[in-house]
């Protein structure tokens, strides 16, 4: 009986970046983000047009009426504690490598 051989994990990961190129390659020759930025374009667009003629007709003008914006908040407990971690994390390994050139630094001068 023949045991299966382990892939290469490198090739793994190398097939997964591999498939995300291609993902992301299709998605731009699709046209998908020019859509969405020509759309933006034409809501900006409109909104000058909606702004000239309140400015014709005398209609008091604010500013955010006017204005395109895509806020949307995604965040819950799971990305808050990822931000936290992330922040942590960060903390540790920039205060880590700075003693770590302090110590370097300290032992050629």
């Amino acid at each position: 009986m023949k045991k299966k051989e382990k892939k290469n994990p490198f090739f793994r990961i190398l097939g997964a970046l591999f498939l995300m190129f291609m993902c992301l390659y299709f998605i731009l020759e699709s046209g998908y983000y020019e859509a969405k930025i020509s759309k933006k374009t034409a809501m900006t667009e409109e909104s000058i047009k909606q702004f000239e003629n309140d400015i014709k007709n005398g209609l008091p003008i604010d500013i955010n009426s006017y204005t395109f914006k895509e806020n949307t908040d995604y965040s819950n407990n799971t990305t808050d504690t990822a931000i936290f971690i992330g922040e942590k994390v960060e903390s540790f390994m920039s205060g880590g490598i700075t003693e770590i050139f302090n110590i370097v630094k300290s032992l050629f001068t």
